[in-house]
């Protein structure tokens, strides 16, 4: 909850409080905390709603009664032969089946055929389950407890017919189904069976093994002759007439395997192929020849070569040379004549192999198709072997009796069931409860106003140069809050001189002389802050002047218990002198300039030139002159003077100001180009966890019993002597406060 620090003695919390419960729970959940604790009336109502109309509908609703019918399904049937024959339906299946709306209404018109009692009811509800065992319990809800026990019974009856009927429909059009589907499959493989007969017909196919095996052999053979072919052209191209003639070179030898796979027609021709007819003469005639030469070289030795028979000896040998001559002759061109003759034949015996070759692949897209129709003609007497035994099972099947058996057929509880009034009402609290955080979320949601000091910096993008904690005016005089009524060491006193020390300390702080300070709208805390922040910076030895320049609404008087009278108006109206209209206070160093009489030109008087010559009055005079400006986002006033700032600081309530509001003043500011010092974040609670540190410091540092000598007011002897006003500046109305006055300021030591 949220809390306040209000005096001295009051206890702080977190004092004694872990610091990591602090900071790990509340700083997670405080901003919902928060959310409840400024709206909670809202949720408080939501529930008191929700819960009343959950007690309404518990308490209006009539009782129930519930009657059970419990039934057990046929055993289903596992044989594989029969598997796509008719199978049970599943558990889901029978359930859906058990809630069809047709069913249901024949069991209703049943009812109310039978009896009126049955009328008597004004709610129903019904329900199915199916446990482990396959026992299906049907559920009837109602308000009279007669007809519940009759619904029951004539819904589980009508459902068992309505199963029976649909069996055995089922089963009619699934025979009928396989009899359409019997005469189909055996017209397609009659049809099958004549198509396949013209294909081995057509293809003069007897045993599909025999396909394409003598087209094999002819193409063996007919590769094999062509080889030997080229065999035999090479070794006549290399063979001479006399190795030919003479027999050197054979022809049978070297093409004995060829030939032993040849026909026997062709055997015979290559055997007279090879013999040359001029070969044999060949031989014959060097033969001769030989014997010639012998008898010559004989006869030489007795006869002379003139010799008659020399001579006829010598004309014989010349003619047997040149027989053999003509011999060799006709042998090269019967080879070459034999060359060509081999060539021209192994030159078409491609063709007739790739004739061959085609005849053979013709021969196997035939062999495939002749698979294939006996595949598919397999295939189909399966199929019509399949459908004959689900034909006998479907029959079988349908002389079989098995169906729904009702066990229980209708049990109802005397005592009604219904309503769970406690948890209708639970639901109701429930309801509210969620109805009504849905509105603060809601709420929530559309609310700009942030808390956290690190969000409302990181929202209007400015420096925070100081958070002041949460004060309760109710336990201060008049509801004023004056550093001079409080101890000199607590939280507010300590936060304040920390933006006077950012003030003071920065490395423009003694060019920082003429500050504003302003806020977005009435009741940031701007006056507040104005007030006790010209006191710490009068009690740290500087010369402060602090003016109310709000002349519509300016209060700062009241502070100090003074009259509106005699302040700026009249200053820049021209009815008072600068020194008239400042005023001494029981606080030393500071002096104070009200904002005088409400005039009704607030604007053009601090626009007018009466305001620069003040401004440069007063800075000659004072270390440091603090002005209290209004509200920026209804007034203009504080931009008339925003040319002679020296620094703006801009305050910020937390948890109050609304942040479109504040980012179009501070908007505001940037586009006149006043500099803005820094935020003033007001309002902070101490048990923020952004504050936590603070306060725990404070807590265990300062924490202690309040001891008579440092009661809040001090005797009048220990009142410290007021500084007078510079030279020039004694006014009539510096007289002596009255005894009110100095009360009040009577402890007005240095904080």
């Amino acid at each position: 909850m949220k809390q306040s620090y209000s005096n001295y003695s009051a206890p702080l919390p977190g004092y004694g409080t872990s610091l990591v419960d602090r900071i790990n729970l509340y700083l997670h959940f405080r901003k919902y905390f928060k959310m409840i604790e400024d709206r909670w009336l809202l949720l408080v109502i939501s529930i008191i709603l929700g819960t009343s109309g959950g007690a309404w509908i518990a308490w209006t609703q009539p009782d129930f009664f519930e009657a059970k019918a419990l039934m057990t399904a046929p055993l289903k049937q596992n044989n594989p032969r029969f598997s796509g024959v008719f199978e049970e339906a599943s558990d889901a299946v029978n359930r859906r089946d058990m809630e069809r709306s047709d069913i249901r209404d024949r069991a209703l018109k049943n009812i109310q055929e039978g009896s009126a009692s049955s009328n008597k009811f004004s709610y129903s509800t019904w329900r199915v389950a199916v446990d482990n065992s396959g026992m299906y319990n049907l559920t009837v809800t109602s308000t009279n407890q007669e007809f519940a026990v009759r619904f029951v019974r004539t819904w589980a009856e009508e459902f068992v017919q309505w199963k029976k009927s649909q069996k055995q429909t089922s089963l009619a059009n699934g025979e009928a189904a396989i009899i359409r589907d019997l005469a189909k499959l055996e017209q397609e493989q009659e049809s099958r069976r004549q198509s396949f007969k013209d294909f081995k017909s057509r293809n003069s196919i007897v045993d599909i093994r025999d396909a394409g095996l003598r087209a094999n052999q002819q193409r063996e053979l007919r590769q094999n002759e062509l080889s030997a072919i080229k065999t035999e052209i090479e070794i006549f191209i290399a063979a001479t007439p006399d190795e030919l003639a003479t027999g050197g070179v054979s022809v049978r030898d070297n093409l004995a395997d060829s030939k032993q796979n040849r026909p026997s027609r062709a055997s015979r021709d290559e055997d007279a192929s090879d013999r040359f007819g001029p070969g044999s003469h060949y031989s014959q005639l060097r033969l001769d020849l030989r014997q010639l030469q012998i008898d010559y070289t004989n006869r030489l030795q007795t006869l002379k070569k003139n010799h008659p028979y020399m001579r006829q000896l010598t004309r014989k040998i010349i003619e047997c040379d040149s027989a053999i001559v003509g011999s060799l002759s006709l042998i090269n061109e019967a080879k070459d004549a034999r060359i060509k003759s081999l060539q021209v034949k192994a030159s078409a015996l491609p063709k007739v192999i790739d004739m061959l070759t085609e005849e053979i692949s013709n021969q196997g897209a035939i062999q495939i198709e002749y698979a294939q129709f006996e595949s598919e003609i397999q295939i189909h007497a399966d199929q019509i072997t399949n459908i004959k035994v689900q034909q006998a099972g479907m029959r079988k099947s349908s002389s079989d009796s098995d169906t729904f058996e009702i066990i229980d057929r209708g049990s109802g509880s005397e005592r009604p069931v219904g309503p769970n009034r406690p948890k209708l009402i639970w639901q109701g609290f429930g309801i509210g409860l969620l109805a009504g955080i849905g509105v603060l979320w809601l709420f929530a949601k559309l609310d700009d106003r942030l808390e956290s000091p690190e969000l409302i910096e990181a929202a209007l993008e400015e420096p925070i140069m100081g958070q002041l904690p949460e004060v309760n005016k109710s336990h201060y005089k008049d509801g004023y809050l004056v550093l001079s009524r409080m101890k000199s060491h607590n939280m507010f006193a300590e936060s304040l001189r920390g933006v006077r020390s950012t003030l003071l300390l920065s490395p423009e702080g003694s060019s920082k002389r003429f500050i504003a300070v302003t806020s977005a709208v009435p009741g940031d805390g701007k006056t507040t802050f104005t007030t006790n922040f010209a006191i710490t910076l009068a009690n740290s030895g500087n010369r402060t002047l602090l003016i109310d320049a709000d002349m519509r609404r300016g209060n700062i008087h009241g502070y100090f218990e003074q009259p509106i009278e005699g302040g700026l108006a009249e200053v820049l109206g021209g009815k008072l002198t600068v020194n008239e209209a400042i005023h001494s206070t029981a606080i030393p160093n500071l002096f104070f300039m009200r904002s005088g009489e409400r005039p009704s030109n607030p604007s053009e008087l601090l626009i007018g030139s009466n305001t620069r010559e003040l401004i440069r009055q007063l800075r000659s005079e004072f270390d440091y002159v603090i002005v209290d400006c209004p509200p920026l986002t209804a007034i203009d006033d504080t931009f008339s003077i925003a040319a002679y700032l020296d620094g703006i600081f801009f305050v910020i309530r937390s948890g109050k100001t609304s942040i479109r509001f504040a980012k179009m003043a501070i908007q505001t500011i940037r586009q006149r180009g006043s500099p803005i010092l820094g935020l003033i974040v007001n309002g902070v609670p101490i048990d923020n966890p952004y504050y936590y540190y603070t306060t725990y410091y404070y807590a265990s540092y300062y924490h202690r019993s309040v001891k008579e000598s440092e009661q809040i007011s001090r005797p009048a002897s220990k009142l410290k002597k007021i500084p007078a006003l510079p030279p020039g500046m004694q006014t009539v109305n510096q007289e002596t406060p009255p005894a009110s006055v100095k009360d009040s300021f009577s402890s007005s030591e240095t904080l």
